[in-house]
């Protein structure tokens, strides 16, 4: 079960897992998604915000876990499925600050409640454990893509178009730790904002807004400017919506639709830059596109173009990769085995990750 940084729902798959690590085989049987109400994403939304308050954000954390465990009902009872052996959450990610004075990360929706009121096994928290080894509890699918990607043919990148975009790079014929993974700045995350901000819209679909409009060059050149230090940043690194917020945006007299168009412009520049300092130079193959941001096509266009003669796929799952890799942490989990990587999330050690909630 996975609800990712752009907080515009949850989504639910149903696999069947055999074995672990290496040998594991997954096999999604069953999806589903499930939008927030628009009262609950404000919430969660403002939950993210820098004024929010503790108290609200501690009842929303059990008002979501309330939320995810009625939507794990829905979906069994409405496929009909009798037996499941666990539940794995990721949560939603609220706060996100692994470089502070004391490194911490947040996700909402308590695995208690979703365990209580489910009946079944819940596995959350994940990331807190890379995050007390030393990391930045990101990435953490990065470890999923090795068992399921590496190969012998070609050097891919695997990057998630969310809120966030995130790039796991394996050479081929690489052994684990040889991969390359981190956060490469916004995706969709600052074009969420200035869609519901212009055109009280949650996201702009299909980049249908953005493709009307044309590039401010003052204002491209300005965002450039300021996302240059962290794309010169050499990994592991992460961040999240505590940077890019509406506060991110100069205020510049832009019409709203070539606002649009150049946000997108800049999320696929910062993507293409961070692949030509870190990842290109070691040889890249092909680039494999997942999440949300991979039916902008407005943002797709703009990446083909960047990349030239590196082919841009869109991969077939691409909206369920995040979900089903929780759901492979959660077996690595049960298994008792490690499934971070300390190459990609700067972690001390390797360890096991998340927590087990008994019903």
């Amino acid at each position: 079960m996975m609800s990712g940084t752009s907080a515009d729902g949850v989504d639910l798959v149903l696999a069947s897992i055999d074995g672990c690590g290496k040998n594991t085989k997954c096999e999604i049987l069953m999806t589903g998604e499930y939008e927030y109400p628009a009262a609950l994403r404000k919430k969660i939304l403002d939950a993210m915000k820098p004024d929010a308050l503790m108290r609200e954000v501690c009842s929303l954390d059990f008002e979501l876990g309330e939320f995810f465990a009625e939507r794990v009902n829905d979906f069994t009872s409405s496929r009909k499925i009798d037996e499941i052996d666990c539940i794995s959450s990721h949560g939603q990610t609220v706060y996100h600050n692994p470089n502070g004075y004391h490194p911490c990360t947040l996700q909402i929706g308590d695995g208690d409640i979703i365990a209580s009121r489910t009946g079944i096994i819940t596995l959350s928290d994940f990331r807190v454990k890379d995050i007390a080894a030393g990391g930045e509890g990101a990435p953490l699918v990065p470890y999923v893509d090795y068992i399921l990607y590496a190969n012998g043919l070609e050097s891919i990148a695997l990057n998630n178009l969310g809120g966030i975009s995130n790039v796991t790079y394996i050479p081929k014929d690489a052994s684990e730790d040889k991969i390359v993974a981190f956060d490469t700045g916004p995706a969709n995350a600052l074009i969420d904002l200035a869609a519901l901000k212009y055109f009280n819209l949650p996201f702009d679909r299909n980049g249908e807004i953005s493709a009307k409009g044309k590039i401010d060059q003052k204002l491209f050149e300005m965002l450039k400017e300021k996302e240059m230090p962290y794309i010169q940043r050499v990994p592991p690194k992460s961040t999240g919506k505590e940077v890019y917020n509406i506060d991110y945006i100069p205020d510049a007299k832009v019409d709203p639709v070539n606002l649009m168009r150049t946000l997108v412009e800049f999320t696929a520049w910062s993507i293409w830059e961070s692949y030509k300092i870190h990842i290109i130079p070691c040889g890249l193959d092909r680039v494999v596109l997942t999440g949300g941001g991979a039916m902008n096509r407005a943002l797709v266009k703009s990446l083909r173009n960047y990349f030239e003669k590196i082919r841009v796929d869109i991969a077939q799952d691409w909206r369920w990769r995040e979900a089903k890799a929780f759901a492979i942490l959660g077996n690595e989990l049960l298994c008792g085995n490690s499934a971070n990587n300390p190459k990609a999330t700067g972690a001390k050690r390797l360890t096991m990750l998340g927590k087990i909630s008994l019903p």
